[in-house]
């Protein structure tokens, strides 16, 4: 039985190639734009135009009346109080910056994981960090890097072991790998908040800022008129992860019901589910709109008015209506599909224009949506302004941390109680549970076994691959990759209406003096960031052979014939050389779980597959996706 190919070295050798062809592309345009620009304003003529400018500049000096002095006097007093505003909001920013870097770094440090939230802290402050200290990529990135070694020795609960001690030495250089690998794909994630920055300000045509939204929403919440335009504008930027992050639980219910989805879950479970759910509905809007809503039967039709939350009980001509509105503002407005489905609770009726039922859902958006959406996606009118709005956020977002905290806690001494109190038999008989605090054992039952099966399925996984690198050259093929996507987007603006659009940028940004030297800094900032990670994996392509050289085949303790397929007595024996083995029957029911041929036996590629499902779900419900 053929089994699913694993990522070669050869594969890995290729996507290094790759990534360093459409490196050296995108540089070679960038080197070709930079000396356009140079050529539009070279030094010479900048002085030129100085000297040309003393004379008349002189004359103006001279014929300033006293009303003129005064007034130049207090332009000056205001251009020094704003200055004197600016460092000092950057100085408590800072502070805010590594203080709440520290506090969720040593929260990773002592092995605990960060949730969604968590983790997006991090890494909009350490980009924080790196824009108002730009020096801070040169020696903290590379320090960092050096002492991954010494802080697992210091912290070893930050890559909790999974094999027995026997394996500890071979554990070690994993953990090491592992190490290596997050680190370079929080710096990836780090470059892309720093890439959202540097795109906000380079557009020479769009000019909306922090201050437009808030002046668009005072609108929208007073009643006064706004434009389609506007509406669509700024609805785009209320995309689909920020939007799930920051709903209320019945809103992510009630998103779920529209879209088919059981609506039973912890509130980071449900938003996996709608990511996954919105991602597939944003591909089929694609293929739908190539090959044409006519093509779709009638129950193609309904079937997909169903997964996007519309009215599934109509015409055929009414639904293909509504599936034309939804793709108009999904596709050619950008509209996010998390803002669509949530208008579909003011379309019940079909009376209700796509556009209006828009605005009724972004004003029905709680405020913490909104000042994300001001501060992550927008630039503000000055430096003051938008210093003042990311300490406002990030004290938004350290409350709501803190609220997530406390329910987690509330959450899990509820079900350390409704565990206990199940194994007190004589209480249990005395009085009878509620059907509430049934619920609260069966919940923590099934997280109990989903946190043993995920721990098992993973393991195993790394026991039946012929590398015992196979998942960590899976993650930094994804890493690659991600690399190779940011320069081809650099690379794909190529031509005659790239090259107008970056000269549209360059003179916007020309012109917005008070943000240009803050806003080119901050881009010199992610470039030699970007270079810091494509040098570490450089370095991580060495270091993944060098370890899978090291320990070779040995860990590959099931399939050693390489048949694709093990006994389920293999299973079970395999199970024993991990650290905390789960007791028989955590065994059998993963094996039960297992789906098996005609004979009983297992295949290696059903338990790679469950390892990966699982760790997806896992990643997206502590932050990583």
């Amino acid at each position: 039985m053929k089994q699913k190919k694993e990522p070669s070295p050869e594969e890995c050798d290729q996507a290094v190639e790759g990534l360093s062809s459409i490196k050296a592309r995108a540089e070679a345009k960038a080197k070709q734009l930079q000396d356009s620009q140079k050529g539009a304003n070279s030094i010479l003529k900048r002085i030129w135009a100085m000297v040309l400018g003393i004379g008349p500049a002189l004359r103006a000096v001279a014929s300033m009346s006293r009303e003129d002095w005064a007034k130049k006097l207090q332009h000056w007093k205001e251009e020094f109080k704003s200055t004197l505003q600016h460092y000092w909001l950057g100085i408590k920013l800072l502070w805010a910056d590594v203080r709440i870097s520290l506090r969720l770094l040593l929260k990773l440090a002592s092995g605990k994981t960060l949730s969604r939230r968590e983790r997006q802290q991090l890494t909009r402050t350490t980009a924080d960090i790196f824009r108002l200290v730009p020096f801070a990529v040169f020696i903290i990135v590379p320090f960092m890097e050096f002492l991954l070694p010494v802080f697992l020795k210091l912290f070893p609960n930050m890559l909790p072991s999974t094999f027995q001690d026997k394996m500890k030495e071979q554990e070690a250089l994993k953990k090491r790998l592992n190490a290596r690998i997050e680190y370079a794909k929080f710096l990836q994630e780090t470059v892309k908040e720093m890439a959202k920055e540097v795109q906000s300000s380079r557009s020479g045509d769009i000019k909306k800022t922090a201050e437009d939204l808030d002046e668009f929403m005072n609108k929208v919440r007073t009643g006064a008129h706004v434009s389609n335009e506007d509406i669509l504008g700024f609805a785009k930027l209320f995309n689909d992860e920020l939007t799930l992050d920051n709903i209320s639980r019945p809103r992510l219910m009630t998103m779920c019901k529209y879209m088919g989805i059981s609506p039973y879950g912890t509130d980071a479970y449900l938003r996996y589910m709608l990511r996954k759910r919105l991602q597939k509905i944003k591909d089929d809007d694609k293929m739908i709109q190539a090959e044409g809503i006519e093509s779709l039967s009638e129950e193609e039709l309904r079937q997909a008015c169903r997964e996007r939350g519309l009215l599934g009980l109509l015409s055929v001509d009414e639904m293909r209506k509504q599936l034309q509105d939804w793709l108009d503002l999904s596709l050619n407005y950008s509209v996010p599909s998390s803002l669509l489905i949530l208008s579909r609770a003011f379309t019940v009726s079909g009376k209700v224009k796509p556009e209006e039922a828009v605005q009724a859902t972004l004003l029905s958006l709680p405020d913490e949506v909104v000042d994300t959406v001001g501060v992550t996606a927008l630039p503000s009118e000055d430096s003051v302004s938008e210093r003042r709005r990311k300490l406002e956020f990030l004290e938004m977002q350290e409350e709501l941390i803190k609220e997530e905290e406390e329910k987690e806690e509330e959450e899990q001494a509820r079900l350390k109680e409704s565990v206990s109190g199940q194994k007190d038999v004589a209480l249990e008989e005395m009085v009878k549970a509620t059907t509430k605090e049934a619920e609260e054992r069966e919940r923590a039952k099934t997280l109990d076994k989903r946190e043993q099966l995920y721990q098992l399925s993973r393991a195993l996984a790394v026991l039946a691959s012929a590398s015992s690198v196979r998942r960590e050259r899976e993650e930094f093929l994804r890493l690659v990759n991600k690399e190779i996507e940011l320069y081809k987007n650099m690379v794909e603006k190529e031509g005659t209406d790239g090259e107008e659009a970056a000269r549209k940028a360059y003179k916007a940004a020309r012109e917005e003096s008070d943000h240009a030297a803050e806003r080119a800094a901050g881009h010199e900032v992610s470039s030699a960031l970007i270079n810091r990670v494509d040098a570490m994996l450089q370095k991580l392509e060495k270091e993944i052979d060098d370890v899978d050289a090291k320990i070779g085949n040995r860990w590959q303790l099931l399939d050693r014939d390489y048949d694709g397929i093990v006994t389920p007595e293999e299973v079970a024996a395999a199970a024993k050389y991990l650290k905390d083995t789960s007791d028989e029957a955590g065994i059998q029911e993963l094996i039960e779980k297992l789906s098996k041929d005609r004979e009983g036996k297992i295949l290696v590629e059903d338990i790679i597959k469950l390892a990966n499902e699982e760790e997806e779900t896992e990643n997206a419900e502590g932050g990583k996706a």
